[in-house]
């Protein structure tokens, strides 16, 4: 028993199995690329302000080499519910795990 297939149905089949391929590799690309900047698994810390400190001293020592401060310091306020940029001496803060 023979079957018979025509071009076009073989066209369709390939583009078909091409079509599927890029997509999952377009997926595979996305789900990589959601994991975020921070490490899995890092949790954050807390952090206890002592006298003389600023905001953007803490957030410089928990800003990781090359990262913007300013962006640790939105994550600082958010994390610890900040509405400002004042702290006070013994005020625990949570800061993000600097991976």
């Amino acid at each position: 028993m023979t079957i018979s297939t025509n071009t076009p149905a073989r066209v369709v089949v390939l583009l078909t199995a091409v079509a599927l391929a890029l997509l999952l590799l377009l997926v595979g690309t996305v789900a990589a690329n959601t994991g975020g900047d921070q490490a899995p698994n890092a949790a954050p810390v807390a952090h206890t302000v002592r006298a003389g400190e600023t905001l953007w001293d803490i957030a410089a020592d928990h800003t990781p080499a090359g990262d913007d401060v300013r962006d640790t310091i939105h994550d600082i306020r958010r994390l610890s519910g900040l509405e400002g940029s004042l702290i006070f001496p013994g005020q625990v803060l949570t800061v993000p795990a600097s991976g």
